[in-house]
């Protein structure tokens, strides 16, 4: 389940929100350049994301374990590693519109100085679930 949170960048002080983690029926991914996020649903990725749930051993997430076991016993494509899967997903996606590439590994930046988190101050109580 992914979360936001606030945060203010110690390199610059601008203040901003950060997305991480995916959902129950999405990834969320960050570009390798500016650190924008985007998301792609499991559907859009389709048959992709069929192989990869298809070659796991648990479910993907305890909350969908039925819909995964359906899969896993019903999907006759090919099964995709987490490697796979990941490059597969990734080239599904157009580049951001800075020129960089969605990435699954790609950090969060500071949209003004493209920091990282290492170098950011993350408020308190701020946290809300993503569960889409």
């Amino acid at each position: 389940m992914g979360t936001v949170s606030n945060c203010t960048c110690g390199v610059c002080g601008t203040s901003f929100g950060v997305r991480s983690g995916g959902g129950f029926f999405f990834d969320l991914l960050h570009c390798d350049i500016c650190g924008k996020s985007t998301t792609v649903s499991h559907e859009e990725l389709g048959e992709i994301h069929l192989g990869y749930i298809k070659g796991l051993r648990v479910p993907y997430a305890i909350a969908r374990a039925g819909l995964d076991a359906r899969i896993q016993a019903q999907y006759t494509g090919p099964v995709l590693t987490p490697d796979e899967y990941t490059a597969a997903a990734e080239a599904t996606l157009a580049p951001c519109e800075c020129g960089g590439t969605f990435r699954y590994a790609a950090p969060p930046r500071c949209p003004t100085c493209r920091s990282t988190e290492d170098q950011w101050t993350v408020g308190l109580n701020n946290v809300s679930m993503i569960v889409d």
